[in-house]
């Protein structure tokens, strides 16, 4: 059994709770999409996102800490209604494992989880930076992503 500390514990819950959201919008944002490299990013996101999602449960699970719980859907904050707005949707959910990870990053001395949460916040953040050059925002990426 691992052990995790009260504030590693919860920065790794927080960490799955985005994991769940963002592997429930991506889901929500494919009804949307129409190009075909776009449908093969967010498949390949959606992958690695379950990948995260069940690491940061097991961690907690063989740490005997309290799991988070998937909800049944999220409040994406605003309409879906074409490839743009889905894309908006999936750069606050890169958003906010990025946090999420960086967190985890900041509040645990474990190897093997720190290099989840190192993967977890790097992916984010390349991620984030694929969409922003998608839809054309300018700058493509952030300085020190996973800051609240």
């Amino acid at each position: 059994m691992t052990e995790l500390s009260a504030d590693a514990g919860n920065a790794l819950r927080s960490a799955l709770s985005a994991e769940h959201a963002a592997v429930w919008v991506y889901g929500l944002a494919s009804a949307f999409v129409s190009e075909a490299r776009v449908r093969s990013a967010i498949d390949d996101a959606a992958a690695q996102h379950q990948r995260l999602r069940d690491a940061a449960d097991r961690a907690l699970r063989d740490a005997a800490q309290p799991s988070a719980a998937a909800q049944p859907g999220y409040d994406v904050g605003q309409p879906l209604g074409d490839q743009k707005s889905a894309i908006a949707v999936l750069l606050k959910a890169e958003q906010d494992c990025a946090v999420g990870w960086r967190s985890v990053l900041e509040n645990t001395e474990d190897a093997g989880l720190r290099t989840t949460a190192l993967d977890g916040l790097t992916k984010s953040a390349t991620r984030a930076t694929r969409w922003r050059l998608t839809t054309g925002q300018q700058p493509a990426t952030q300085p020190f992503p996973g800051q609240p």
